[in-house]
């Protein structure tokens, strides 16, 4: 039977009353209420937990190596903290971070090959000892080092001399700098706040000159009826050439003397009887992106001037230039 608890059923008179067979390591036991069997396989299990101190070089011991209970040797101690030890069954080296992981000494499990070479590390390890002040290895010093400890009376800030009046992710921390490390958090999260905003405008500007783009090269690409001329009449007369809808824009952009958008620009010389779609479906669209590419052709000299977003005004300077 695998390590664990099984329950069986036992009939008892009329009824059938569980019983719960605990196994650990080859011992086992048998238990009427699961908490009973529980708290024996716990205290078992701490009972195998090994301590540092326990630990010798050279010493071979079991331990739980990918799901599997092997023998391994200790060899030396690892500069990042454990030891280095090898997999007796498989001769790979391995590392064993804590003696929380080695389950119990092998006693006769000591190679003979090793046994100088683990004498001389422990006397290694023995003078290291002696020498330090505080009697650890490095090793050692390493795994025994906690998170940093702070003084309850004083203010975690250095040279901040105020009283602590409050704990902070565990720093002792006076009221101004409370008040300090609030208005930084703050500040950071407005920060991180404004750039998300910019990020969603110019995403959202870059997909509408995408939108306006894709609308005007589909409305470039769609074939124009061919037209025929009708002859001129008697009275010689011609008719007035009709005026483009970016000219009508800065027509209605001069007269309204205020910056508009693309759809009131449209609405406005639909109803001036300037220019009206011949039946796009976004006018408004084919315009925006008209006024873009005169901005960027012409710059200074052109006839619109952006104000804001998606907004233009008459640029009354380029126009009276010309």
């Amino acid at each position: 039977m695998a390590n664990g608890i099984h329950q069986t059923l036992v009939r008892n008179g009329r009824w059938k009353k569980p019983l719960y067979d605990a196994e650990f390591d080859g011992e086992s036991a048998t238990f009427h209420t699961l908490t009973a069997a529980r708290q024996w396989l716990r205290r078992q299990r701490k009972e195998q937990i090994m301590k540092k101190d326990e630990v010798k070089i050279g010493g071979t011991y079991t331990a739980k190596v990918s799901d599997k209970v092997v023998k391994v040797r200790i060899d030396a101690e690892s500069r990042h903290g454990g030891w280095d030890a090898t997999n007796l069954e498989t001769n790979k080296k391995i590392r064993i971070k804590s003696a929380q992981k080695l389950r119990a000494a092998v006693r006769d499990g000591k190679q003979p090959k090793a046994t100088a070479a683990a004498k001389k590390e422990n006397a290694r390890l023995a003078a290291q000892r002696k020498a330090s002040p505080d009697g650890q290895t490095a090793s050692e010093r390493a795994m025994s080092e906690g998170p940093k400890q702070y003084d309850p009376t004083k203010c975690a800030t250095p040279r901040c001399k105020g009283e602590p009046a409050l704990t902070h992710l565990g720093k002792p921390l006076c009221q101004k700098c409370w008040k300090r490390q609030c208005d930084t958090e703050a500040e950071g999260a407005r920060a991180a706040a404004d750039v998300a905003a910019a990020d969603a405008v110019a995403t959202s500007a870059a997909g509408e000159v995408a939108e306006a783009a894709n609308v005007e090269a589909a409305a470039e690409s769609k074939p124009k009826p061919k037209r025929t001329r009708k002859p001129a009449g008697d009275s010689g007369e011609t008719k007035p050439k009709r005026v483009s809808a970016i000219d009508a824009a800065a027509q209605v952009l001069q007269s309204a003397g205020a910056a508009m958008n693309s759809k009131e620009m449209i609405a406005a010389m639909a109803e001036q009887k300037l220019w009206t779609s011949p039946g796009g479906k976004t006018p408004h669209a084919t315009l925006y992106s008209a006024i873009l590419r005169e901005i960027d052709t012409k710059a200074a000299a052109s006839r619109f001037r952006k104000v804001e977003r998606g907004k233009f005004e008459f640029n009354a300077p380029a126009a009276a230039a010309k």
